[in-house]
C-alpha cells in the first residue's frame, strides 16, 4: 500500500485510480454476452432468481413499473427461453413467472464469470493486504448499513457519519505495507 500520511486523498484520485484499474480489465465481452440482454431484462432473472415463482403483478412492484411493462419484459426474456409462464394451481388467474432452465443456466454462468474476474482481481494482493483490503470493505459495509432513512436531511440526502478514520489494521504508520 503507498503511504498516505500527510496526503489528504480526494474523491478525483479515488475515481482515477478505479478507471486505471478497468483499463487494465480484459475488454473482451463475456461469453454470456451472446444472449444481448438489456439492463432491465438482466434485473428481470436476477430477481426471478431470487424470489422464485412470482406473479406479475408481485414483478411490476419489485421492478417498480406498470404490470404491463413488467409484462413485456417477461414476454421478450421468455421468447429467449430464459424465463416462463404459469397459471397458478390454486387461482387460475394469477400468471406466476419463474426462470427457466436455460435462464437458471445463465445466471450461473453469470455469477461464476463475476466470481472468475473478482479472484483475478483480488490475485494481486499478498495475504495481508487481501485481509486489509476486507476490513476496508467490512468498515464500509457497516457504515453504510448503520445510514438509516432516520438519518436524512432536509434536502432528502442520506448522511452517512463518517466516524473515525479507518484503522490501519496491519498497525503500520502510514497505509500497511509497501
Amino acid at each position: 500500500m503507498n503511504e498516505t500520511s500527510g496526503h489528504a486523498v480526494t474523491l478525483e484520485e479515488v475515481a482515477a485510480h478505479v478507471r486505471a484499474l478497468g483499463d487494465l480489465m480484459p475488454k473482451a465481452p463475456p461469453e454470456w454476452a451472446h444472449h444481448d440482454l438489456t439492463f432491465g431484462q438482466l434485473r428481470l432473472l436476477y430477481l426471478l432468481g431470487q424470489s422464485g415463482p412470482v406473479s406479475i403483478g408481485q414483478l411490476a412492484e419489485m421492478m417498480g413499473v406498470a404490470a404491463a411493462t413488467a409484462s413485456e419484459f417477461v414476454d421478450r426474456v421468455e421468447r429467449r427461453g430464459l424465463a416462463t409462464r404459469s397459471h397458478r394451481a390454486d387461482d387460475r388467474r394469477v400468471v406466476e413467472c419463474r426462470l427457466s432452465d436455460e435462464g437458471a443456466n445463465l445466471l450461473a454462468e453469470i455469477q461464476g464469470a463475476r466470481r472468475e474476474a473478482l479472484r483475478r482481481l483480488l490475485a494481486v494482493f499478498t495475504a495481508d493486504e487481501l485481509a486489509e483490503f476486507d476490513d476496508v470493505l467490512q468498515i464500509m459495509a457497516g457504515r453504510l448499513s448503520a445510514a438509516s432513512p432516520s438519518s436524512t436531511s432536509k434536502e432528502g440526502a442520506t448522511q452517512v457519519n463518517p466516524g473515525t478514520p479507518p484503522r490501519n489494521p496491519a498497525g503500520h504508520a502510514g497505509g500497511g505495507p509497501a
